[in-house]
């Protein structure tokens, strides 16, 4: 069947069930962004129609205490729009602590001396312990009732544009100290293991040690990563 025609049964069964078309439009602009920013549900890994379904299915949920956000005598076009700024910052909000969880896994690595990436399609080129993390920040998203609470989020939002940035903005600002916090003890740990192989150069001088301590290190640094996971996915699960 083609696109258009799915379009127009669509169309009339809404109808025929008494659905707001125009209010459930508005709700699919506004929850739109939270599907195409927020690495849990998919990006790239889910095909472009996929997404548009799901967000059509989400905007159903809402679509019924779906309230403008401006006058009923603007444009549909402009009403689309305004609805779509109301949903970019909770979305924003959302994937913060997610690309967060993935970028502190890029850190750990970085830390280790690793110079492997991976492209996944729904976290982007990344490192093998922030892909690690990335995905397990997000099935701890998605099975702590994230998606729930995202969409009633954007049920609630009518009339706080500047409240929602203000509150995306600090969920940005902290989605950086979660990076540091689920990092700090491999970052720790990399400077104690920098100083003592400094020191253990400089006790081995003349000797070129070097190249056999960088392995070590790298090692070792995994080894607290490995130690401290359990505790990484706790912190990410309570921050999400």
């Amino acid at each position: 069947m083609p696109s258009h025609e799915l379009l127009a049964l669509v169309a009339r069964l809404a109808e025929a069930e008494g659905v707001d078309l125009g209010a459930w439009g508005l709700a699919w602009a506004r929850v739109m962004p939270t599907v195409v920013l927020v690495p849990a549900f998919g990006l790239r890994a889910i095909p472009a129609p996929a997404r548009v379904v799901l967000g059509l299915t989400l905007a159903l949920c809402i679509a019924p205490a779906f309230v403008r956000p401006v006058a009923a005598d603007t444009p549909w076009v402009v009403q689309l729009f305004a609805s779509a700024s109301f949903g970019l910052p909770i979305a924003l909000g959302a994937a913060s602590v997610l690309w967060a969880a993935s970028q502190a896994g890029g850190l750990a690595d970085d830390l280790r001396g690793g110079r492997d990436t991976t492209n996944l399609p729904n976290l982007g080129a990344t490192t093998p312990l922030g892909a690690l993390l990335g995905m397990l920040a997000s099935v701890a998203f998605l099975e702590g009732g994230g998606a729930a609470r995202v969409v009633t989020a954007l049920a609630r939002t009518d009339g706080q544009l500047l409240g929602a940035w203000t509150r995306a903005s600090h969920a940005l600002l902290g989605s950086v100290e979660l990076a540091i916090a689920v990092a700090a003890p491999v970052i720790a740990a990399a400077i104690v293991l920098e100083v003592a192989s400094a020191l253990v150069a400089r006790a081995a001088s003349p000797a070129f040690v070097q190249p056999l301590l960088a392995p070590l290190k790298s090692l070792l640094v995994l080894g607290v990563f490995a130690l401290v996971l359990e505790r990484m996915v706790e912190l990410i699960a309570v921050a999400r």
